[in-house]
């Protein structure tokens, strides 16, 4: 009986271990055959950016993206498929100073690039401050947005933000890393399909280019100028000699044309009045000027006949200016030009005094309903300002205006220009004084009281009536990055930079 006892319990043993056995063979068999499922994991920010609004067949290719933030969640289940981790996709900076090396298993795909700018608080007093300044002190590094107030870049090894040879350029985009060799192929594709040729993918962010805009002084080419320059091979290098390359080098290049075109031999009753050929014209053209003034003091030098004989000239060469016109709406009309992806809106206007021989350009030289002329100043012409910055313009205003041969702005002569910049103006430029007065910042806006003459011979008599400059301003992003003032000289017949 006992020997049966001991075998009954021998067999059941047996029976359970073979039991067990065969679960552990099925087990072993089934998890032997599971599937392995490859995870991808993704920064967070480019998951919801990029794969979550328009996902593409993950599950064709095997694979499953999942947030790094639910990794966690991520388990293996006994029966469930093996999970392996195929890849990670990042967010990834590299500077251009900086090149970054890769490995056969990755790959950078570029999103956006952003121009770094090493600036410096902008000394407008210093005899020179152009392109071949290089600042050792209080250097800041930033982007255009985060320009300090007050401060203007500086170019690195002669490149500016733009140029192909600048360094500090950040490049923003995803670095996509495989781990599993067989699926680089797929995963490269996929991560292609998302960054780069995918119509859902968010925008490619490519850096600002740079718009470079010159301005100079009062242009006067009588007293044997226009002769040189009409009638010469060589008299735009004659007139303007090294200069010359800073004018043609801007995107825009701006100059007051001091005088009238016409052929009228009526002048008005003033101290100085001053006509020009046409033929002159063409020339400046070739000179770099993209946009002449004409609401100054010497617009009605010949009457409104000598200025309508001005509208027709430079239609004829089709000259861009505004602030002037056959009446009181055209002269209403800004200039608009788009440079680069960047849309310009530019008016001029008269603010000038009236002249010790009585002429008061404001009751003389406005423009009316019937009468043709320029614009003056007006709160109507802020409100408009106002409207062109909202529009989304990057506004320049062009003032003649000021006290003649004061070297400091007069205390109206501020507050029309500060209220300018208050209303919109990006830039403004000054003319009328005939020698240099302060540049300022206001705000992220810049003034140029005055450029003094520029070209103007028969001024070497007067205190600082030969000192001149070129100002050149570099907008990046649409705000003003670059500013560098270029000082030069009027001799004889032309103007040269000062060595």
């Amino acid at each position: 009986m006992f020997e049966k006892k001991q075998f009954n319990k021998i067999t059941i043993v047996t029976i359970a271990l073979a039991a067990c056995l065969l679960v552990l063979s099925i087990i072993f068999s089934i998890r032997a055959f599971r599937s392995t499922l490859y995870i991808v994991y993704v920064e967070d920010k480019i998951y919801d950016e990029y794969i979550k609004p328009a996902p593409l067949p993950q599950k064709d290719l095997g694979l499953i993206f999942v947030k790094e933030s639910e990794k966690s969640q991520v388990k293996e289940k006994a029966f469930g498929p093996i999970i392996k981790t195929a890849g990670r996709i990042q967010m990834q900076e590299e500077i251009a100073l900086l090149p970054q090396a890769y490995g056969e298993n990755q790959k950078f795909f570029l999103l956006e690039e952003e121009s770094l700018l090493p600036s410096v608080k902008a000394d407008f007093t210093s005899a020179k401050s152009g392109a071949a300044n290089s600042p050792e002190l209080g250097i800041s590094i930033s982007n255009s947005d985060g320009l300090p107030l007050g401060n203007r870049a500086i170019p690195v090894d002669g490149a500016y933000a733009g140029d192909e040879s600048y360094k500090l350029l950040v490049k923003k985009g995803v670095l996509c890393t495989v781990f599993e060799e067989g699926l680089s192929k797929d995963i490269f594709e996929y991560c292609e399909k998302l960054f780069i040729a995918s119509e859902n993918s968010p925008e490619k962010k490519t850096p600002s280019e740079l718009v470079t805009i010159a301005s100079v002084g009062d242009i006067m080419v009588a007293r044997g100028v226009e002769e040189i320059l009409i009638e010469k091979n060589d008299g735009l290098e004659a007139v303007f000699e090294d200069t010359l390359p800073i004018l043609k080098g801007a995107d825009f290049t701006i100059g007051n044309l001091e005088g009238v075109v016409t052929e009228s031999w009526k002048n008005a009753t003033k101290t100085y009045t001053f006509k020009f050929k046409k033929a002159v014209l063409p020339k400046l053209l070739e000179a770099g000027f993209d946009y002449l003034m004409q609401t100054n003091n010497h617009c009605y030098d010949y009457g409104e006949s000598g200025f309508k004989d001005t509208l027709a000239a430079f239609a004829e060469y089709k000259i861009p200016s505004s602030g002037i016109g056959k009446n009181k709406e055209e002269a209403k009309k800004f200039y608009h030009k788009t440079i680069k992806g960047l849309p310009i809106s530019v008016i001029s206007c008269g603010a000038f005094p009236v002249e010790r021989s009585g002429f008061n350009g404001e009751k003389t030289a406005t423009a009316t309903e019937t009468r043709a002329g320029i614009l003056w100043k007006s709160d109507e012409l802020l409100e408009q300002i106002k409207a062109e910055k909202k529009a989304g313009y990057f506004v320049i205003v062009n003032v003649h205006g000021g006290e003649e041969y004061h070297f400091s702005p007069s205390k109206k002569q501020r507050e029309f220009y500060e209220a300018l910049c208050d209303n919109g103006a990006d830039i403004v430029f000054g003319s009328h004084p005939h020698v240099l007065q302060p540049t300022e910042w206001h705000g992220k806006s810049l003034i140029v009281f005055s450029m003094g003459n520029f070209i103007f011979n028969g001024m070497e008599n007067m205190p600082g009536g030969t000192d001149s400059e070129v100002v050149k301003v570099g907008v990046l992003g649409g705000r003003i990055a670059y500013v560098e003032q270029y000082p030069a000289k009027i001799k004889n017949n032309g103007v040269r930079l000062k060595k």
